[in-house]
């Protein structure tokens, strides 16, 4: 549950970001795996070398069940020349960011 909360807040950001903005050259490379228990693994390029990539792993939980944990990190060149790297991490102990150019890592609480 608390996986489709962050997962729901984090789309509708990135919806709500102004398209005039958005670079929109399409993936060069593309590669996506899933299997049955809904657990995947992807990556993608971009024209201008942007660098996706994610998985989802089933883990067990504390109540007996499972719950599906994501990582992965994202890279890009900015408009300043330099490369931006950001890893992320969603379990359950909440949702993490990574990033050297981040200006303050700060946890969010758990839900």
């Amino acid at each position: 549950m608390k996986f489709f909360v962050i997962f729901s807040c984090m789309v509708a950001v990135a919806l709500c970001a102004p398209t005039s903005s958005v670079r929109e050259l399409p993936a060069v490379r593309h590669e996506e795996v899933h299997d049955e228990y809904g657990q995947y693994a992807l990556r993608y390029i971009t024209a201008e070398n942007t660098v996706v990539s994610e998985r989802g792993r089933l883990v067990p939980s504390k109540d007996g069940g499972y719950v599906l944990e994501i990582d992965g990190q994202y890279q890009f060149v900015g408009d300043d020349g330099h490369v931006y790297v950001t890893k992320y991490k969603g379990d359950a102990d909440g949702f993490h960011v990574d990033g050297a150019h981040l200006p303050q890592q700060v946890p969010m609480p758990t839900v």
